[in-house]
């Protein structure tokens, strides 16, 4: 549960409160029909009063259409012809009416105070913060929590764009203000329909711009399942390629040389190997976390990273004693 804020929407001036901004809420699904009406009752049931939801439709072949039109007019449905989540997401933009964006996958959920709680912090916040992202718990194909997020911050803190190259620090459900999505350029649809990190990508262009602000507080459920985007290393990993490169050559964070980059890339291999090793490919987690070792040797510390100290030495240790793999 989120903590309380004196938030009053009303303006003293006039005889009575003042609507909250929007808040549009863009699901986006492809072949999603067992989770997505969850993911759309979790986006209704908010408690934060200003809400629109629409879903995109991403061209699923399954029974998505039957599961979305049973909530009838309170949902904004829309079909479009298959083309990633990065054409969807922007799709559903264009389709948004809000002053404020939040993305949600059609296999998580939200908790019912998420809305309230990102938008009670942006509304303490100053102009230059253009995010508010939280963590989250997460949950398996039935609902039931298995865990929450690895390494979460140790208190409401920003989050750079230094930060968010060395390791994505949270997933695509945060709130972002219109303008600053529609300033970046939205997302990338060069990640077509089978690269991941399209949501880092737009998150470290808003944020070599704009300040990121992140809660302690979890505010999403995230399922975790074989289907996952997420569980595909190798199109994961492509993407991270993408994601970096582009931030590399457009100069996102001024004055880094050879010595950012070098740990960029070793966090990335680091991040691999675990994906890797996830998918029960041994060979392949071993074998990238030597190339983690190879291209920086040396120690990270906790801020740039956020991640435990020695934390390759600590993840080879728990594999070689056959324990559940790191929490990274």
């Amino acid at each position: 549960m989120i903590a309380e804020r004196d938030t009053d929407f009303g303006d003293p001036l006039s005889s009575g409160p003042v609507e909250p901004p929007l808040v549009s809420i863009i699901i986006t699904a492809y072949n999603y029909e067992a989770f997505v009406s969850l993911a759309v009752q979790s986006a209704l049931d908010q408690t934060y009063p200003s809400v629109e939801v629409i879903v995109v439709d991403d061209g699923s072949t399954d029974g998505t259409v039957d599961e979305v039109q049973k909530f009838g007019s309170a949902v904004r449905y829309f079909i479009k012809e298959n083309g990633g989540l990065a054409k969807a997401r922007n799709y559903g933009i264009e389709k948004s009416r809000g002053d404020f964006l939040l993305f949600l996958d059609a296999d998580d959920e939200l908790e019912p105070d998420a809305v309230r709680g990102m938008h009670e912090c942006m509304c303490g916040l100053s102009d230059d913060y253009a995010i508010v992202a939280c963590t989250f718990t997460k949950i398996d194909s039935k609902g039931n929590v298995i865990g929450s997020q690895g390494n979460p911050p140790r208190g409401e803190c920003d989050i750079t764009c230094r930060q968010l190259l060395m390791r994505n620090r949270f997933p695509v459900t945060a709130l972002a203000k219109r303008s600053a999505i529609l300033q970046c350029g939205m997302f990338d649809p060069g990640y077509g329909t089978s690269l991941g990190s399209e949501d880092r990508d737009i998150w470290v262009r808003i944020s070599s711009l704009h300040k990121v602000r992140m809660l302690t507080a979890s505010l999403l459920r995230k399922r975790v399942h074989a289907a996952n985007m997420s569980s595909k290393a190798d199109n994961q990993h492509r993407g991270m390629i993408r994601t970096i490169g582009k931030a590399r050559a457009s100069n996102a964070v001024p004055g880094s040389g050879f010595i950012f980059w070098a740990k960029v890339a070793a966090v990335r291999r680091f991040q691999v190997a675990m994906m890797r090793r996830g998918c029960r490919d041994k060979a392949g987690g071993w074998l990238e976390l030597f190339r983690s070792c190879c291209v920086w040797p040396w120690f990270f510390s906790l801020n740039e990273v956020g991640l435990p100290a020695f934390f390759r030495a600590r993840c080879a240790l728990r594999w070689i004693l056959g324990r559940s793999r790191f929490k990274g």
